[in-house]
């Protein structure tokens, strides 16, 4: 059974959040020593004028330099930085993150409240070279019904039947999402969706635990406790707050 992991919060006033994407103006291009062009708030949509936003360029392949100009624009604007970047595809570059959830529990087998709301764990992994832990989903291939990442988490014998937990979960999000690796020519369009067990002996959720830890023995798995301060990967705080939305249960 994987590790539930409890993360010690404290109540803390919200943050204030800008309007305009973040992660993908981070300073420093993730995995590279590529520096993007500082562009402020107010001058990141591609309406305002920004006479002197000359971004670099930066791609696995320089040959795709020649065929950037003509292509679409990222839609939340600018991002300091022109190319690819470590991305697949120019435009949108598609991805699933499932949000596997189950309510947290005394001893006594109760649902664990806070603030008169009930709390979840979440389901998350954390793979070799990142920093932080993340929803297991990924990037999808054209064709693929789930993505690669996945399916390094789940056995084999299981893929079938973690697809039909996905048919029968909720939709809680679909489009762009704010990521440090979106350029201004290519960026993550994901759809997350929310697998939730109910039930404590809920047998399917009893069998997805069991075929946990498939491809890869250097991937990490564990049930979270879901507070808002819980160390996430970028952007997936925000699916994981639709879920608990979703769910009436505590953020």
């Amino acid at each position: 059974m994987p590790e539930v992991k409890d993360y010690d919060s404290e109540e803390k006033p919200q943050e204030t959040k800008s309007l305009y994407h973040v992660n993908a103006r981070n300073f420093l291009y993730p995995s590279s020593y590529t520096i993007r062009f500082p562009v402020p708030d107010e001058k990141v949509p591609w309406e305002v004028e920004f006479q002197i936003y000359q971004p670099p360029f930066f791609t696995a392949d320089r040959k795709d330099k020649a065929a950037c100009d003509p292509l679409g624009q990222n839609p939340r604007g600018r991002t300091g930085l022109r190319g690819r970047g470590s991305l697949c595809y120019f435009g949108p570059n598609h991805a699933m993150h499932p949000v596997v959830t189950r309510w947290r529990r005394n001893t006594d087998g109760l649902i664990y409240r806070k603030n008169l709301k009930k709390m979840l764990e979440v389901l998350v992994v954390l793979f070799p070279l990142s920093d932080h832990w993340a929803l297991p989903g990924g990037s999808l291939e054209p064709g693929e019904s789930l993505p690669l990442k996945l399916k390094h988490v789940l056995r084999r014998e299981f893929w079938t039947q973690f697809q039909n937990l996905l048919n029968q979960g909720t939709e809680i999000y679909k489009g762009y999402i704010d990521d440090p690796r979106n350029t201004d020519n290519a960026w993550i369009e994901t759809v997350a969706v929310n697998v939730h067990f109910e039930d404590k002996n809920d047998i399917e959720m009893k069998r997805m635990n069991s075929f946990l830890q498939g491809l890869d023995p250097e991937v990490c798995i564990r049930w979270q406790v879901v507070d808002k301060r819980i160390p996430l990967y970028a952007n997936h705080k925000e699916l994981l707050q639709k879920a608990s939305a979703l769910l009436g249960a505590y953020y």
